[in-house]
C-alpha cells in the first residue's frame, strides 16, 4: 500500500470512532447500540453500554430477582451465549413502542421487546422493557434494565 494511502487510513481510523471506543451520545443512540448488540451477540460492547460498578441493576425476564453489578451483568450476558467477537445467530431483539423522556442527566426509555425472527414477527416472544440510561463523564450509559415477558408469549 502507498505511504500516503496508509496515512489516510490512519487519519481516518483517528477521527471516525468506533462503537468500542466512543460511547453513546444521546440516549437514542444508547438504546440502538444496545439492540445492535442483541444482533451481534458480541460480549465486548457490554462495557460500553453498560455502567461499569455496583450501581448497576438488571431484571432479566430468564431469572428470578434483581442482578446487581457490572461483573454480575457480564456473567449473565455469557449466560446468555454472548461471546467476544460475537456469534450469528437467526434470532435477535428488536424493539417497538419507544417512548424516551429525558430528566436532567437521566432519561427513562420503555419500550416493548421482541426476540425472534425479524422475518416472522408473529412468532416473536415479547414484553414491555425498562432502562434507565445515565450521562456519565464519557457518554450514555445503562444504569438500570428491566424486562418482563407477556403471558403467552
Amino acid at each position: 500500500m502507498p505511504a500516503r494511502l496508509a496515512l489516510v487510513g490512519l487519519v481516518v481510523a483517528f477521527l471516525i470512532p468506533t462503537a468500542s471506543t466512543a460511547q453513546a451520545s444521546s440516549p437514542e443512540e444508547l438504546l440502538d447500540r444496545w439492540v445492535a448488540l442483541w444482533g451481534s451477540y458480541d460480549l465486548a460492547p457490554v462495557a460500553d453500554l453498560f455502567v461499569r460498578d455496583q450501581r448497576l441493576t438488571y431484571f432479566s425476564s430468564e431469572y428470578e430477582g434483581v442482578r446487581k453489578g457490572f461483573e454480575t451483568i457480564m456473567e449473565h450476558h455469557r449466560s446468555l451465549d454472548f461471546v467476544d467477537g460475537g456469534d450469528a445467530r437467526d434470532q435477535v431483539i428488536w424493539v417497538g413502542d419507544v417512548d424516551i423522556a429525558t430528566y436532567g442527566a437521566s432519561a427513562l426509555i420503555t419500550a416493548i421487546w421482541y426476540f425472534g425472527d425479524q422475518d416472522a414477527p408473529d412468532g416473536a416472544q415479547l414484553g414491555p422493557m425498562t432502562l434507565l440510561a445515565v450521562r456519565e463523564d464519557d457518554g450514555w450509559r445503562i444504569g438500570h434494565m428491566h424486562f418482563a415477558t407477556y403471558p403467552g408469549s
